[in-house]
């Protein structure tokens, strides 16, 4: 009889647990046969930038968390410090609440790629001022860097050691050793120029790359995978992603969750500049239809495309846009099969009077995304401020009509850069000079140093927390989730 009270009071406190876990969840439990919710942790962000606090151009980099408190040194720990210039810092996470960074190098007096990868105290992991991903010859340029999801990083850049410009990667490990020889793997090294790569992980521990590729003799779209011992996966030289009369530049690129990417880019084969995307699959086929779909195709010229993932397979898409005679802001979000799910060529954003330009984008984790981007209100001379809106999957803004201001302080506020807080809102880090000098401020969520929230409400103080007010000019700020 005691044994069949306990077997029924135990089914009864199961029927809780599986009751309370079908409020908050979406996690199978087993023996529940119920999903239980994931609860999303907020996440701070790590912020790196170019500084000239020395004379000289230095990379330094700084921790906030979600509350907006800063967690290393003030105004940031020195990353590289060596003599000459580093400049165009990249960032991603090192999975443990760290960050990976890479720059470019001129301390031999070529221009070369270095890396760091700096811990969440504030430590730096490798070689004082960095390990050196490509030190050959010619120079090598324009870093971009996404997670090996051991630790480590892949990173990409242009590349000169042949006289022409090629494109380039290498692997760090988790220990800041270089993976790939000495000075990495050729991922294209066509006829004429290779150019402008963009990076994304293929979820197994290798990248996708994709770049403007000119062996043609005019700017095509090309993409090559490579995988964690550093083979190249398709076609030598990478596949056609659009081949297109005319050109295609200024290429992004998302990962589709399965293997593949989305690419997006500015297209030229009307005459104007438009929005277009394709879908590559893990194996190099592209999946939609030959050169891409068109996310925008509105009279006037559209440009500067950014991309996140929409993780369903599919992705947002934000850009410039002019069709109504000055820059405003829109945005698309295309599903895996390369169906445009919002309103034909996008949703507005923000089209108020003035002009708005550079729009970034992270995911909101919800299906839809966040963008910020610079205003200029055409009321105040040359100045600029940061705003911000939220897109839900469906293509509702979710926040005040055009925008809510980041930052709107004195002087201007430019080249905005933004990452999710994991909670349905944003970081967001920009160039300001309130000060009369080029400082980095941040703020979670709507820039002020808030964190936005979900809603559009900032977490933070004023117009936004000082990552780093020291003397001289810091510039080129770059963000990444802790």
């Amino acid at each position: 009889m005691r044994k069949l009270i306990k077997h029924k009071q135990l089914v009864f406190m199961l029927g809780i647990v599986c009751a309370a876990m079908m409020v908050v969840g979406l996690v199978v439990i087993p023996g529940c046969g119920k999903k239980e919710p994931v609860s999303r942790e907020t996440h701070g962000g790590i912020i790196t930038w170019e500084d000239n606090r020395s004379g000289n151009i230095d990379i330094y980099a700084q921790r906030v968390n979600p509350a907006g408190s800063v967690q290393w040194t003030g105004d940031g720990v020195g990353i590289c410090t060596a003599p000459g210039d580093q400049k165009s810092p990249q960032i991603t996470s090192d999975g443990s609440g760290g960050a990976v960074i890479t720059w470019e190098d001129n301390r031999s007096g070529n221009i070369d790629i270095y890396a760091q990868r700096v811990n969440p105290a504030g430590s730096v992991q490798w070689t004082a001022d960095g390990v050196a991903i490509c030190t050959d010859t010619g120079g090598q340029y324009h870093p971009r860097i996404t997670s090996d999801g051991s630790g480590g990083a892949i990173i990409t850049w242009e590349d000169w050691r042949s006289g022409n410009i090629d494109t380039y990667a290498q692997r760090v490990n988790g220990a800041g050793a270089v993976q790939w020889g000495g000075n990495g793997v050729a991922i294209c090294t066509a006829s004429n120029d290779q150019f402008n790569p963009q990076i994304t992980t293929d979820g197994s521990g290798g990248a996708i790359i994709t770049w403007v590729d000119n062996r043609s003799g005019v700017h095509d779209i090309y993409a090559q995978r490579v995988n964690p011992a550093g083979s190249v996966r398709w076609t030598g030289n990478g596949v056609v992603i659009c081949t297109a009369p005319d050109s295609q530049h200024a290429p992004q690129i998302t990962s589709d969750g399965s293997g593949g990417a989305i690419i997006t880019w500015e297209d030229r084969r009307s005459g104007s500049g438009h929005i277009y995307a394709q879908r590559v699959d893990g194996a190099g086929a592209v999946r939609w239809t030959g050169n891409g779909v068109w996310i925008c195709t509105d009279p006037g010229s559209q440009w500067a495309p950014k991309i996140t993932s929409d993780g369903s397979g599919g992705a947002i898409i934000t850009w410039a846009d002019n069709r109504l005679g000055s820059g405003d802001i829109y945005a698309q979000r295309v599903d895996g099969a390369g169906t445009v799910q919002w309103k034909p060529n996008g949703v507005a954003i923000f089209t108020a009077s003035g002009n708005q330009e550079d729009p970034q984008i992270t995911s909101d984790g919800s299906g839809g995304a966040i963008v910020t981007w610079n205003n200029w209100p055409f009321v105040e001379g040359n100045i600029y401020d940061i705003y911000a809106q939220r897109v839900d999957a469906a293509g509702t803004v979710m926040w005040t009509v055009d925008g809510v201001a980041i930052c709107t302080d004195p002087n201007s506020q430019s080249a905005p850069q933004i990452t999710s807080d994991g909670s349905g809102g944003a970081i967001v880090t920009w160039e300001d000079n309130r000060s009369g000098n080029g400082d980095i401020f941040a703020g979670n969520g709507d820039i002020y140093a808030q964190r936005v929230d979900g809603a559009g409400a900032s977490q933070w103080t004023g117009n936004g927390v000082a990552i780093c007010t020291d003397s001289n000019d810091q510039y080129y700020p770059q963000i990444t989730s802790d």
